[in-house]
């Protein structure tokens, strides 16, 4: 069941209700379709025609018990077949159904029967099983997404005031170190999370880049290039801030593939 993912009860629930329905009649027939038609526009059937397209809400009721009314205009009995085949028929098919001598024969066999009492269970053994488990994986992904983008955002304020200090000169790395940290490890979780993802390892990448400035690099970068070399870094914070809230958020929708996230590494790319 794990290898199905969080849909597969969902799927097996699907596939043993079509398996076990019961076959439809061939509604095709003509024969079948002419004897209806002769029925259900019989001089006895009409009004009673009328009455069941009425109770079925396909229909108003005509200002004559054998007429119809369609948004608002009075329509016969043959000029509704017309309009509305598909509403004729459905209700044609429900007044013969109504009438024992117009019934088919019915000979539920033993299998029939069986699956009449076992789909249900089954049915509900595995809705119950698949709404646990979508309701766990839901719940999982929303806490990894949360704290994804708490760390993601807490990050991209230490890099801002990291930037603004860097340009005045007297830059701190001490934050900046720690909320990398702490954002590494929560990409890491989701990489954990979602084995077959290969945009952590993008995030990281990207991460690693953001960070590499040491204590000392500042002082190395004469000031009048530092504002051109601060938004620079700005723009790429932004772009990979931007990113991390992407992941975050499909984190909290497992049920979807997001095939975003596993789109092929380009070696040597971090992007």
């Amino acid at each position: 069941m794990r290898r199905l993912g969080t849909s597969g009860p969902m799927v097996l629930m699907f596939l043993i209700l079509a398996l076990g329905a019961p076959a439809r009649a061939d509604s095709t027939d003509p024969d079948e379709a002419d004897r209806l038609l002769v029925y259900c526009l019989g001089a006895r059937q009409r009004a009673d025609l009328a009455a069941a397209a009425t109770t079925l809400g396909l229909v108003s009721p005509g200002s004559a018990p054998d007429e119809v009314r369609l948004a608002g205009r009075p329509l016969t009995l043959e000029r509704w077949r017309m309009v509305r085949p598909d509403d004729f028929d459905r209700a044609c098919r429900a007044l013969a159904t109504a009438e024992p001598d117009m019934r088919g024969p019915e000979s539920p066999g033993p299998l029939t029967a069986m699956l009449s009492v076992l789909i249900p269970v089954v049915a509900g053994a595995l809705l119950t099983l698949a709404t646990t488990e979508w309701r766990a994986a839901a719940g999982a992904g929303a806490q990894t997404g949360n704290e994804l983008f708490a760390a993601s955002t807490a990050f991209a304020a230490a890099h801002a005031a990291f930037l603004a200090g860097w340009r005045r000169g007297d830059a701190e790395v001490a934050a900046l170190e720690a909320a990398r940290e702490t954002l590494a490890a929560k990409i890491g979780n989701a990489a954990l999370a979602r084995p077959a993802w290969t945009e952590p390892a993008r995030l990281l990448a990207m991460l690693g880049g953001l960070t590499a400035r040491s204590a000392n690099d500042w002082r190395k970068v004469p000031m009048e290039r530092r504002a051109q070399i601060a938004r620079r870094e700005a723009e790429s914070a932004a772009t990979f801030t931007a990113r991390t809230a992407a992941m975050a958020v499909r984190l909290r929708r497992p049920w979807l593939r997001h095939s975003a996230m596993r789109r092929p590494a380009t070696p040597g790319a971090a992007s």
